[in-house]
């Protein structure tokens, strides 16, 4: 039997928690190469975002079967090499974990119309370095009011739970560039 001590406050029911909308400082976490569901080669990066304990996930599908698909590829590529200040053209993703750059986080809807934070594109270089320095998460919390979230993600290895509290939001401290998605030529 496990040695546990259950703690009930510890539980949410209310589950995941969101960033809120903004530029933020972001560090890769996992990089890994994966196939897409398509049967494409893609690179899956988790990355933490600055002053949470709340993580996004980036897929990114090498896609070259039209001028258009190559061509954006290329340029999810290039936003991370000029981001994370990574040698432009290696796709060596495990030397890419640890590297920091910028992104801004927006909310989308999922499968079920819950909205979920997911990185929007990656902020130039010159955009990373005008916002705030990494903050760790000291408090242990994450979002806002205090609340426990528990986040539960299942692959083809297996299921992994991640759990932490939320604190109030940096927000407002997060400067916004006036960037829209009609300034990001994907």
């Amino acid at each position: 039997m496990a040695d546990w001590k259950y703690n009930p406050e510890n539980y949410n029911s209310s589950g995941y928690t969101l960033i809120p909308e903004g530029n933020y400082r972001v560090r890769i976490e996992e990089a890994e190469e994966k196939t897409s569901q398509s049967g494409k080669a893609m690179i899956k990066l988790m990355l933490s975002v600055s002053g949470y304990t709340s993580k996004v996930w980036k897929y990114i599908v090498l896609d070259s079967s039209s001028a258009d698909a190559t061509r954006r590829t290329d340029q999810w590529l290039g936003s991370i090499y000029d981001s994370f200040r990574i040698e432009s053209g290696s796709l060596n993703v495990y030397d890419w974990e640890g590297k920091t750059g910028g992104a801004r986080i927006r909310h989308r809807p999922d499968q079920n119309g819950d909205l979920r934070s997911e990185v929007h594109y990656f902020l130039p270089r010159r955009k990373v370095e005008e916002l705030p320095e990494w903050q760790d998460d000291t408090s242990g919390q994450d979002g806002q009011d205090g609340q426990i979230y528990t986040k539960r993600t299942t692959g083809t290895t297996g299921t992994k739970r991640t759990t932490g509290t939320k604190r109030t939001s940096l927000a407002e401290d997060v400067p916004d560039f006036g960037e829209s998605i009609t300034d990001v030529p994907f």
